[in-house]
């Protein structure tokens, strides 16, 4: 049971962490689309995940929930 648990948190941190990617990311993606909108899309996506592996999230958390 507290190993299920775990995966649930480890899953709900991964989607907590690609959607504060999505909204970091999203004025900049909203802007290139409407000024070249062939496959911005993809790209968004494709950052926002790259965003949420590679930021900093312990020195965010310091900084932003302290």
């Amino acid at each position: 049971m507290d190993e299920r648990q775990e995966q649930k948190k480890t899953w709900i941190e991964y989607c907590i962490k690609l959607a504060l990617g999505l909204a970091v990311l999203f004025p900049v993606y909203a802007l290139l689309y409407l000024t070249f909108p062939a496959s911005i899309l993809a790209f968004y996506l494709v950052s926002a995940a790259l965003f949420a592996v590679f930021a900093p999230w312990d020195s965010l958390k310091k900084k932003f929930l302290s």
